[in-house]
């Protein structure tokens, strides 16, 4: 049987059978024909035979066995030294070994594949790393950018919040409220004067309804939405606002948001009751100024015909008293009865009328001294005076008063009294100050005497003076719990001639003349409080300082003055 492709051991054994073979032959044959030979010939024949044999069978071996396997190890070595994959070993025969150097060859080509895998993989590799190297980079470039950009933006909304806190302050800080709309009327802005007018927080009212944050605003919608709509600024004044506290006076503004992405209005009220009550006390001002000058050109026009009503009036009385001579004279020559024309006047209250003309006379003259004390200088100084002593004189007389003691008595008049700073002394003329304040208790008094006639609602009547000291001023109220004031009396409440009482028994210059003296003599200010059912308060404020100011009022130069009453002589007192 032949082999295409012997293995490398049955070629060794077919070579150890051969040279078997061979050697016995040999020996069998040296055996054989060299019988006479010597037996040591024949062993060196054998030994001979041998060593060939071994000496072909090695030269067989190392052609067939050694070089092959040294040069794959050679290969080996070379690979192993320089890392050199695509050295090959060479092939000799087709044997085991021819496998083994197969074998070797194609690990060598997996390690070259491999090779280039892991070169490829690591080129890959490399360009990742650079690739990640360049993101990183860029990464941190990024991120520095993005630092810089998250300090600038902290820095910007810092700035911001800074610029919104210095705005929200100077906002809140305004006197005015100030309220932000959108186009919906929603809540937008709302400072801290705003929340004290409505009583509504800013945390409540942002989001509501404007409506719903401000009733007294949701009653002017009509005025935000024209300025809304034609894009210029409304306005309304002197609004009356009812707060929780009393009554106030605001001005109404509506400004349209210009130059914004969104629509809206910024609201503003402004406290004017201030102002609204010092236009008041400018207009009384202006009136009793005008009362003034009118006082000093009627003065003598005025009272020369209330001189000669006077004392006609005087003259016809005289005339008619039976015991004076010359009219008793006079009658019993024409041949008339004096007692009997007596009894006939007294029957048809001829002296009585006579009594009123006088009275009337006299009450025009003193209305006319009144008015005079709007225009006349006074030569006397504001002296320093303990204004609790001023006042307990004057509580004193008040109730000393027969108007004020009986209505004391009969409604159960209570005066309290709260001094806070007696020992002050205030520069004033001492008689007009307690005019005033006498003026002030009587009006109180009569306010409570009302109330309890028509409407009877209290169990007593309190008259309440309080004393303090405010801002370099003495500060005196008079308050009662009376029949109070309507709006419109309340305004006109200090005009001259204006009253309240039936006629005939007030003049309408009580409070005028208060004021004046307040104002103008005392440079202070005089200020009323009245709601209808629920009394009244006047507010008397007055310097503590300027002593030396002098004052406008003195009776010595009244322009024109009455006569004294006639005596009881004959002769007829003539006009002025």
């Amino acid at each position: 049987m032949a082999y295409a492709s012997p293995t490398l051991l049955g070629r060794i054994l077919w070579w150890l059978l051969g040279i078997t073979v061979v050697s016995s032959l040999s020996i069998g044959f040296v055996f054989f024909s060299g019988q006479h030979l010597h037996p040591l010939v024949v062993m060196c024949l054998i030994v001979v035979i041998s060593i060939l044999g071994s000496a072909v069978l090695l030269q067989i071996f190392r052609r067939h066995f050694l070089n092959p396997l040294n040069q794959l190890m050679l290969v080996s070595n070379q690979v192993t030294a320089t890392s050199n994959v695509t050295l090959r070993a060479r092939k000799h025969h087709q044997d085991e070994l021819g496998k083994v150097v197969d074998a070797f060859n194609a690990m060598l080509d997996q390690m070259a594949r491999r090779e280039a895998d892991l070169k490829a993989e690591r080129d890959r590799a490399t360009l990742a790393r650079q690739e990640s190297e360049a993101m990183a980079e860029e990464a941190q470039k990024a991120m520095h950018k993005l630092e810089f950009e998250v300090q600038v933006r902290h820095r910007v909304e810092r700035r911001l919040t800074e610029f919104q806190n210095y705005l929200n302050a100077i906002i809140n800080s305004m006197p005015s409220a100030l309220i932000a709309v959108d186009e919906k009327l929603i809540v937008t802005q709302w400072n801290t004067e705003a929340a004290l007018i409505s009583g509504t927080r800013p945390e409540q009212a942002i989001g509501l309804s404007l409506q719903g944050a401000f009733p007294f605003l949701g009653q002017h919608q009509d005025l935000i939405l024209l300025a809304l709509t034609r894009h210029k600024v409304q306005s309304r004044h002197n609004l009356e606002l009812k707060s929780a506290e009393q009554p106030i006076r605001v001005d109404l503004v509506v400004y349209p948001l210009q130059q914004t992405d969104s629509q809206g209005a910024v609201i503003r009220l402004d406290d004017v009751t201030e102002q609204f009550k010092l236009e008041e006390v400018m207009v009384q001002t202006e009136k009793m100024m005008s009362v003034g000058g009118l006082a000093a050109g009627m003065a003598h026009e005025i009272n020369n015909p209330l001189g000669a009503i006077v004392q006609n009036a005087q003259n016809i009385e005289r005339r008619l008293n039976p015991a004076l001579k010359r009219n008793h004279e006079l009658a019993t020559s024409l041949g008339l009865n004096l007692e009997l024309m007596q009894q006939y006047l007294a029957a048809r209250d001829v002296p009585k009328f006579l009594t009123n003309i006088s009275e009337s006379g006299l009450r025009a003259s003193r209305i006319v001294t009144n008015m005079l004390q709007f225009s006349r200088d006074s030569d006397r100084l504001l002296q320093p005076y303990p204004i609790g002593l001023l006042l307990d004189q004057a509580i004193n007389i008040a109730l000393n008063d027969f108007n004020l003691k009986s209505g004391y008595r009969k409604q159960h008049l209570f005066v309290d009294q709260d001094f806070r700073s007696p020992e002050v002394e205030v520069p004033c003329v001492m008689t007009e100050l307690e005019q005033v304040l006498l003026n002030l208790m009587k009006n109180a008094a009569q306010a409570i005497r009302e109330r309890f006639d028509t409407l009877n609602d209290i169990d007593e009547g309190i008259v309440q003076i309080r004393q303090y000291v405010q801002d370099d001023h003495c500060v005196i109220e008079v308050a009662d719990n009376g029949i109070g004031m309507d709006e419109l009396t309340r305004k006109r409440i200090f005009e001259p001639f204006f009253t309240t009482k039936d006629v005939g028994v007030g003049t309408g210059l009580g409070l005028s003349v208060s004021f004046f003296i307040i104002t103008t003599h005392h440079h202070g200010r005089l200020q009323v409080e009245s709601t209808v059912g629920q009394g009244a308060r006047f507010i008397l404020s007055l310097p503590l300082t300027d002593p030396t100011v002098r004052q406008a009022l003195d009776p010595a130069k009244t322009a024109s003055a009455l006569p004294a009453p006639a005596d009881d002589t004959d002769a007829d007192q003539p006009p002025i």
